[in-house]
């Protein structure tokens, strides 16, 4: 006969929430909550066989997270992590997974690729499967706000590749400066005497997309450049939408360059470029950022900022290794370089 609601609520393995946190398991332990992830996770550290038989003790009489935590107890780590990637059709992002990876799987750990195609309801069903797997630590490869992503950063070691969210400024980031790096990019095109210009930009509600734009303005001020207000574009970071911001601003004769907010964006203005017969670079200049591994074969038209991919996923891996072994979060921002090719 199964259990009565009022059965349901007595039963000492379920919270009134229905989900059991890190921080039930280590207040019904008496321990601190470092000391739960410790015991839990490979390579975060040692603890007390004492402490550790606590934590076994009120992981399991709590239920924390059943479909894995049978498994970590006996083995203390899942060596597995997880990576929420923000679009999988961009190359630049698809180059940080795999170096993400083939750096873990060095290290004998797995990664776990999930997808949130910028939208917060996503993220946020990845999450909740990520929770599900007791992996011991997330990485995200440009995160939005989302209420899941708020109670992971409580609870989980976090780190932030390529875009910082306001909300969550405690929170490891590994980046360059964005702001910066467009500024420079902007002043290099002015000093080959590019006076003219378009700007097609990343949704302002992304900080990186907001820093890039804030650089390109305030460069092409300084230089004196002529921007109309209908020749700034916001775009969202895909080729087709790069393509369709194209088609107006081209419709200038005397337009010298267009600075695009990422190399995706990019690719779109070359298509458009293309279709009206327009010769790039001889008679318009095109500016992405990020630089794709792919550009070097196949854009020797496009100028961009190269982002050190290799070194991002580098960097953020040997801060997660921090994390998981409870030392401090840091904002790191790693060198960036202009690349000139046409």
């Amino acid at each position: 006969m199964g259990a009565s609601r009022d059965d349901k609520s007595r039963n000492p393995r379920q919270s009134e929430s229905g989900a059991v946190s890190i921080r039930d398991v280590a207040k019904r332990a008496g321990v601190s909550i470092a000391s739960v992830s410790r015991a839990l996770n490979s390579g975060s550290g040692s603890v007390s066989k004492a402490t550790q038989e606590k934590v076994a003790a009120a992981a399991q009489a709590l239920n924390y997270r059943p479909n894995q935590a049978g498994r970590a107890l006996r083995s203390q780590s899942t060596n597995t992590f997880a990576l929420i990637n923000s679009n999988i059709q961009n190359n630049f992002y698809a180059a940080i997974a795999w170096e993400l990876e083939r750096l873990l799987s060095a290290e004998k750990s797995a990664l776990l690729v999930y997808t949130s195609n910028e939208d917060a309801e996503t993220q946020d069903r990845c999450i909740e499967d990520i929770r599900s797997r007791q992996v011991s630590g997330v990485f995200f490869l440009c995160a939005v706000d989302s209420p899941g992503l708020t109670t992971l950063t409580k609870n989980d070691p976090v780190v932030f590749i390529n875009r910082r969210l306001q909300s969550c400024p405690e929170i490891s980031f590994v980046g360059i400066d964005d702001e910066a790096a467009a500024r420079a990019q902007m002043r290099s095109g002015a000093r080959r005497d590019l006076r003219n210009i378009a700007i097609i930009h990343g949704p302002e509600s992304s900080d990186t997309s907001a820093r890039r734009l804030r650089g390109m303005l305030d460069a092409a001020r300084d230089a004196g450049a002529n921007i109309a207000p209908n020749a700034i574009k916001e775009a969202r970071l895909s080729m087709e939408s790069g393509y369709d911001c194209a088609g107006p601003l081209l419709d200038d004769k005397n337009l010298d360059a267009i600075f695009c907010g990422n190399d995706q964006i990019a690719y779109g203005v070359y298509r458009r470029c293309l279709e009206r017969g327009i010769a790039v670079p001889d008679q318009l200049r095109i500016y992405g950022f990020d630089d794709n591994p792919m550009n070097e074969w196949l854009a020797p038209w496009l100028n961009t900022v190269r982002v050190p991919h290799v070194e991002l996923a580098r960097t953020a891996v040997e801060q997660m290794q921090t994390l998981t072994g409870n030392g401090a979060a840091r904002e790191i921002l790693l060198p960036y370089e202009l690349i000139q090719r046409a």
